[in-house]
């Protein structure tokens, strides 16, 4: 095996550790991986190392599959490396450059492995589980791939699970600091080629791009933002105006913040409450960066289970921490974690804790989670439907699973990734009864 094979499979397999044992982001495992070994990074370019990485992180239950099929047990993340190089490295875009260094390492596995298969078309074959092809298919935990198929139908879950995977980009732009049009002609003028959004004049959808998007200097002075629509829809649901006393409640690291205060002109009052002091930190940079008046904004450290402010408010923000389900394209060490059941499990009792807390503010609340998972979302407004008026949060979207639908009515939005290009995420609004 050559030294550039070999550093692909050592350093892979460190993001894969990484993720697993310390339930972190693919960005922060490779970021682990990297200082633990920096010569990997001389025998193979940066941009590959971090793009076969975050495929072989998203291909993780596919190449699992294969392993068990071929091995008829589970190893190391080593093998599972070498696998994914197997049957995938020649179709991966970014080893185009190196795939003599890639068939060289195919065929000596091949001749290595107590089994083989063509293709991993061919493995799947034997597959006769609905929701264990789907799973396997499109590289996640079968109770999810389930999940979604008995929310959706077979076939809208292989649609939205395939689009789940893709990873998509949206840019706002802060008009606190710069015109829309002038952004999106700058932009196209660098190559990256974008388009207006119908639903939100200040949103550009990222359509293709030649160089990494955190390169642009726009960013950096702030300019614009890499937000999700979704995200955005969670604000436009809470339907801030000058004047209004907002709480936040899951605030860092405030980017939602400086939205409000985007729609507002800066004049609309928040106080930012959240857990993580660090993340807080975070926050006071970000709302400088934007040119968000700090003085109308309050950063609290504190617990929103409990946190119960002296003051009033008439409106109140409730992004809730979740399994972030919705955002897998954007890091598929998700699906890793979402295969941790006392991982999934910890969210459902917090959000529930934070709504309740939210609840005796009296205050108009946009509630919502980055998440597809019905438990983080319907199932947390039935719980208290009777303690609650859902009103309609006037934005685009779907309406709520279908076994919601009666209760729900049009109290609540679904935005779904192969429908709507955007993350997976619940929103409504509502107040207390």
């Amino acid at each position: 095996m050559d030294r550039f094979a070999r550093a692909l499979i050592d350093f892979s397999s460190r993001v894969l550790y990484h993720v697993v044992s310390r339930h972190v982001s693919h960005d922060r495992a490779f970021q682990a991986a990297l200082r633990e070994n920096r010569r990997l990074a001389r025998l193979v370019p940066l941009k590959v190392l971090y793009r076969v990485s975050h495929d072989i992180v998203s291909d993780y239950y596919t190449i699992r599959f294969l392993e068990r099929r071929i091995y008829g047990g589970e190893g190391g993340f080593k093998r599972l490396a070498k696998l994914w190089l197997l049957y995938r490295g020649l179709e991966s875009e970014h080893l185009q450059r190196h795939l003599e260094s890639v068939e060289r390492l195919r065929r000596k596995l091949l001749r290595s492995l107590p089994r083989s298969f063509e293709s991993l078309e061919e493995a799947l074959e034997g597959i006769e589980d609905p929701y264990e092809r789907l799973a396997v298919k499109y590289s996640y935990p079968r109770w999810f791939a389930e999940t979604m198929a008995r929310l959706l139908g077979i076939e809208e879950a292989e649609k939205l699970l395939e689009a789940l995977n893709e990873e998509k980009w949206w840019i706002r732009v802060n008009t606190l600091k710069a015109d829309v049009d002038e952004v999106a002609e700058r932009l196209i003028e660098k190559g990256v080629l974008v388009r207006r959004d119908p639903d939100l004049d200040y949103m550009l959808e990222v359509v293709d791009f030649n160089e990494p998007l955190h390169h642009l200097e726009e960013m950096w002075r702030g300019e614009i933002v890499f937000q999700d629509k979704a995200s955005a829809m969670v604000v436009e649901a809470l339907k801030p105006e000058p004047g209004d006393r907002i709480l936040d409640m899951a605030a860092a690291p405030g980017v939602k913040d400086t939205l409000i205060m985007q729609l507002t002109d800066n004049k609309a009052y928040i106080v930012a409450v959240d857990a993580s002091w660090e993340r807080l930190k975070r926050t006071r940079r970000v709302l400088r960066l934007y040119g968000v008046d700090e003085t109308r904004i309050q950063l609290v450290h504190s617990d929103s289970t409990r946190f119960l402010p002296r003051r009033a408010f008439n409106k109140v923000i409730l992004d809730a921490p979740c399994t972030s389900s919705g955002a897998i394209g954007k890091d598929p060490a998700i699906k890793l974690h979402l295969g941790d059941p006392s991982w999934v499990r910890r969210f459902p009792p917090l959000q529930e804790a934070m709504l309740q807390n939210a609840l005796e503010t009296r205050a108009t609340i946009a509630y919502a989670v980055c998440s597809l998972l019905h438990h983080e979302g319907e199932e947390q407004l039935q719980r208290i439907i009777h303690r609650i008026e859902l009103e309609d949060p006037e934005i685009p979207g779907a309406p709520p699973y279908p076994q919601y639908r009666g209760i729900l009515g049009r109290g609540a939005r679904r935005f779904l990734p192969h429908l709507h290009s955007t993350q997976g995420f619940f929103i409504a609004r509502l107040r207390p009864a």
